[in-house]
């Protein structure tokens, strides 16, 4: 998939038919002239409506979320001189004076570039932060900040080191992930302890951003020696997650872990997932009775089960991007162990540094087996895809992480796409009828472009101007094609060309379908 950065997202629902005759828009060198072929008629869309109800909150005392009601294909909020394209209702603006009062502007945008009334808001950050949240964690909060962020003693990562880099965030930087996986294992456990005034012996805190439409965060917490294996999709045995998509968040927990019939009043939350941009603080707390899951301190999800283990390994994973803030926990103090884990191939050798290690291998039935290694010189034996884990003396470094290079911010997304579908509710596969309208729907997820084509069987069958008060947003466009127009030929190709506001050349996408 051609990924993209981009501040938009999908949106805006076409309502009602209407025939269309050709138009200018203006003669601006930019400017696309709106043409529709005889064949074809464009569902209008419906004129962005003013948002509602903003709110705000910060996360820091330099930084504004703010949030709002609203349905639109995307938002334009601007801010001190300050302009920005969002896919959804939220937004947040880092690089704050805290003590400075923002006035914030949110604008409704429709997919072809209309502009709403704006809703208006002012906030002060440091009137809205509050830095209790991290009163019950124990040692230092992990800000992943810069290059050096992912201390080797601290953490083991499990990904392609290309698809991890530093995304702008005001005037720092944060950790971007842009690949299809990958696991951050703390080498920090939490250890649980005596109830703390809000019930919980334990906790791990994480703050994070979504990329996309499809990002998925896991924070799972590990018991021994789970935390050497590497990420699979099977909950380990005894484990319990905290799972957060763009969706919602929920608390997974291995079904073998005892029921406790707790009950848990949630919270007013009026979003309970990832938003891609946005950062937001998720708490996996975890009670004598049950595990709670927060979101800006909210009580957004729980489940019922006591953990059966005194200590366990948090480890962060990430599905289809987003970007790390900060991580914590709390419990009773404990110190890391600075640990790597190696696999063994036909040469590998215990360190000469190592103090201890052992090899952990998987077996059938959820089941892990760990055997102790004796440090002395000679290759190890053991079959894949069984691993050694080493701990290293004091004055060793252990192995290096990936090198973070600096990317640009924005919102990751797809390339357009295309779909077909024929009024009586054929869709492709199978073959359309040659009577009757097919409705073709366009979405385009780049912004800051000037119009869209259509072309059928090459031929141009729509222009479509979408900067029409402002920059294009992603969005959703609707076409009717009078079947009997389609020609006799077995097959019809639509190709989606969308076009940049710089000139440069076309995003495009096509689809073939048969006709019957």
């Amino acid at each position: 998939m051609d990924r993209r950065t981009l501040a938009g997202g999908l949106g805006g629902l076409a309502l009602v038919i209407a025939a269309v005759v050709a138009l200018r828009t203006g003669d601006a060198p930019d400017t696309l002239k709106r043409e529709i072929a005889d064949v074809v008629q464009v569902v209008d869309q419906q004129e962005p409506g003013k948002p509602t109800n903003a709110r705000a909150q910060a996360l820091d005392a330099d930084a504004l979320q703010i949030a709002w009601n609203g349905s639109a294909s995307a938002y334009e909020v601007r801010w001190n001189g300050n302009e920005q394209l969002v896919p959804g209702p939220e937004v947040e603006i880092p690089g704050l004076s805290p003590d400075a009062e923002v006035q914030v502007e949110i604008r409704a945008v429709s997919a072809t570039g209309k502009r709403s009334e704006p809703l208006k808001i002012a906030a002060t950050p440091k009137d809205l932060y509050n830095d209790k949240w991290d009163d019950q964690l124990v040692g230092q909060v992990d800000k992943f900040d810069g290059p050096e962020a992912l201390d080797p003693r601290k953490w083991r990562v499990e990904s392609d080191e290309e698809c991890l880099g530093l995304r702008p965030f005001g005037p720092s930087k944060r950790i971007d992930v842009d690949c299809p996986m990958a696991a951050f294992q703390s080498n920090t456990p939490i250890r649980f302890g005596v109830p703390a005034t809000d019930g919980a012996t334990g906790r791990a805190i994480i703050s994070v951003a979504g990329a996309v439409e499809s990002s998925h965060v896991r924070l799972t917490l590990l018991p021994d020696p789970w935390q050497y294996l590497n990420e699979t999709d099977v909950q380990p045995r005894g484990a319990v997650s905290l799972d957060i998509t763009t969706q919602g968040t929920r608390i997974v927990a291995d079904p073998d872990l005892p029921r406790t019939g707790k009950q848990v009043q949630l919270g007013d939350a009026p979003l309970t997932g990832l938003v891609a941009g946005v950062r937001h603080r998720w708490e996996m707390r975890v009670l004598p009775d049950a595990v709670l899951a927060l979101r800006d301190g909210v009580v957004v999800a729980y489940e019922p089960v006591a953990l059966k283990e005194p200590l366990v390994h948090p480890r962060v994973r990430i599905d289809g991007g987003g970007f790390l803030d900060a991580f914590g926990v709390g419990g009773v103090p404990e110190r890391a162990v600075p640990t790597e884990v190696i696999p063994i191939l036909t040469d590998t050798e215990v360190p000469q540094d190592a103090v201890a290690a052992k090899i952990v291998a998987p077996e059938a039935g959820n089941q892990v087996r760990v055997a102790d290694v004796p440090i002395r010189p000679g290759k190890i034996v053991a079959a894949h895809p069984a691993r050694l884990v080493v701990i290293r003396k004091p004055e060793s470094r252990p192995g290096a992480l990936p090198k973070l290079t600096d990317r640009p911010g924005g919102i990751k997304t797809g390339g357009p796409r295309l779909h077909v579908m024929h009024e009586d509710g054929t869709k492709p596969p199978q073959p359309l009828p040659r009577t009757g309208r097919i409705l073709v729907t366009a979405e385009v997820n780049a912004i800051g472009h000037r119009g869209i084509e259509l072309e059928l069987d090459g031929k141009r069958i729509v222009a479509l101007p979408t900067n029409e008060q402002g920059a294009g947003v992603p969005g959703r466009h609707e076409f009717w094609l009078d079947a009997k127009n389609l020609g006799s030929a077995s097959h019809a190709r639509l190709k989606l060309s969308v076009l940049p506001a710089d000139q440069g050349e076309p995003v495009t996408t096509e689809t073939v379908f048969e006709l019957g």
